[in-house]
This record gives structure tokens, C-alpha cells and sequence, in this order.
């Protein structure tokens, strides 16, 4: 009969993109193979654990690509009518700021079903050379319009980051959900720095990230999101990738997780650093070609 660890890390490995560790579905030959980084059985209640997170993001991502499908096609009818009103007859003033409000909420309502079909994966682009210090700056500049004017925003972007091999619409999509999610960490004032870097890195520095599974060592481009915001208390903080977990009364609750949904796919980390009262920096590394 199956054992409920085997059963387990047969699911999980059905719903990941990468393969099972060598050896999975045997027992460890000894503790020391045991405790081998990437060789490690986790314990039937952390399995479980995982199982439950992985079936709960399935479930999340078809419901977000199917409303994601349906709420572009209908964006795109409005923001299309709207553009050919705007342009078939003059406005006045009034007018003119109602259309305007019209357009940027149906632009607004795009950028959503975007970060529904990133979390999804059925927005694929294909996968491109991507300049993330060029993204990382055209987005920042186009964001600082809809910063709250208490809101400082500060780069660090370093100037020998190799390409990155990715989607362009996930990268964009990555970088603007960390920096909103830092600005509505802030309330009216703050600071938000985002910077850039590259280096080797081994397997321990990625015991605690919040991507599974964890990669080996290697090379990765990283970028870091750091707010001087509250910070998170341990239960907060070990929720924030949760879908449609938010502690605001009103919030996105997706943002996140596709963050996460994206870093998975591109094989790479998440590490978050946080405390009441301090702060919270979010640092994403993808695998450096």
C-alpha cells in the first residue's frame, strides 16, 4: 500500500513543472543521504501542507484565467468605443474629464485581468531577452503619476545585469505588483527603493524561500522591493502570497501571488524580510542565463 508521503510527493510532482528530486517515491538509504539539500524527504505533515497550497493555487488559477478571458474581451469593447467617442465628436470640458475617468478605469480593469491571466500562465507572450533595468525604469516612471505625492521613490540599478531570458509581460507584471504592494504598504507617506544586482549564489541562501521547489545554486539576477512601511508580524508575513489575502479593507489580493506564480515558472526565489515595525524588503531572483 502506498504510503501517505509517497502519495503526496506523487501529487505535488503532477501539478510542478520540474521533476521529482533522484530517489523520490524511496525511502533515504541513510540519514546522511537524508540530509542532502536536494534530496530531502519532508515530513507527511509538511507534504500535506504543500499538497493543500498546490491544489488551492489549481483551483485560483482556472477561476482567474476564465474571468481574466472574459473581463479582457469586454474591456477591450469599452476602452474601443470609448476611444472612437472620444475621437467622432467634441467635448467640453466636463465631458472630456468623464471620458478620461472612463478610459483609465477601463485601463485599470485591463491591467487586472492581466495579473489574473500571469497568474493563470495563460497570458504567455513567449519567452524573450528582457532588459530588467530598462523595465524596471520605464515602469517606475510611469508609476510615479499615481504615487501618493508623501511617497518617495529611490533606484540602485546595476549597470552589468546580464539579460534575462522571460516573458517581458510577466517581468512588467512582477515589477509593478511588488512596487504597488509596497505603496499600499505605506499609507500617505514613506519611501519605496527598488534596486538590481546579479551573483553566484549556493543552495542554503534559498532554505527560506517562498517558492517551492527551491532551487540549487547557481547564478541569478535579483531584484529588491524594500518599503519603510509597519512591516509584517510572522502570521501576516506567512500569508502574503495567500490568494485574495489582504489586510487592507480593500484589496487586490492577487498581486502577489502572481508574483509567486511567476517566479515558480521561471524556476527562481522569493525571500521576504520583515518585522513589526521595521519595514519589509521582498527580494525575487530568476536564474541568470
Amino acid at each position: 500500500m502506498m504510503s501517505l508521503r509517497d502519495w503526496c510527493r506523487d501529487i505535488l510532482a503532477s501539478h510542478t513543472e520540474g521533476s521529482c528530486p533522484a530517489g523520490a517515491g524511496k525511502e533515504p538509504s541513510s540519514p546522511a543521504a537524508e540530509a542532502k539539500p536536494n534530496e530531502a524527504l519532508l515530513a507527511p505533515d509538511e507534504l500535506e501542507k504543500q499538497l493543500l497550497q498546490v491544489q488551492k493555487l489549481a483551483a485560483v488559477g482556472v477561476l482567474a484565467g476564465r474571468i481574466a478571458h472574459d473581463l479582457n474581451n469586454l474591456m477591450m469593447g469599452i476602452s474601443g468605443n470609448l476611444e472612437l467617442l472620444r475621437l467622432a465628436k467634441e467635448l467640453d470640458a466636463a465631458s472630456q474629464k468623464y471620458m478620461d475617468n472612463a478610459l483609465d478605469a477601463s485601463r485599470r480593469a485591463a491591467n487586472l485581468s492581466s495579473q489574473m491571466l500571469a497568474f493563470s500562465r495563460k497570458g504567455s507572450q513567449g519567452v524573450k531577452s528582457v532588459d530588467l533595468n530598462r523595465l524596471v525604469a520605464e515602469n517606475l516612471e510611469l508609476m510615479k503619476g499615481s504615487m501618493r505625492k508623501g511617497i518617495s521613490l529611490s533606484t540602485r540599478l546595476d549597470p552589468e545585469l546580464p539579460s534575462l531570458q522571460a516573458e517581458p509581460g510577466q517581468m512588467q507584471q512582477l515589477i509593478v505588483n511588488l512596487v504597488t504592494n509596497a505603496a499600499e504598504a505605506l499609507g500617505e507617506t514613506g519611501a519605496i527603493g527598488v534596486s538590481t544586482g546579479v551573483g553566484d549564489l549556493p543552495a542554503a541562501e534559498f532554505t527560506r524561500s517562498r517558492v517551492e521547489p527551491k532551487p540549487a545554486s547557481g547564478r541569478f539576477v535579483f531584484i529588491d522591493v524594500s518599503d519603510s512601511g509597519c512591516g509584517m508580524d510572522g502570521e501576516t508575513s506567512d500569508r502574503m502570497f495567500d490568494p485574495f489575502f489582504s489586510i487592507k479593507a480593500v484589496g487586490r489580493g492577487l498581486g502577489l501571488t502572481a508574483v509567486q506564480a511567476i517566479v515558480k515558472a521561471s524556476g527562481g526565489a522569493i525571500l521576504v524580510d520583515t518585522a513589526s515595525g521595521e519595514g519589509t524588503t521582498v527580494r525575487v531572483l530568476l536564474p541568470a542565463p
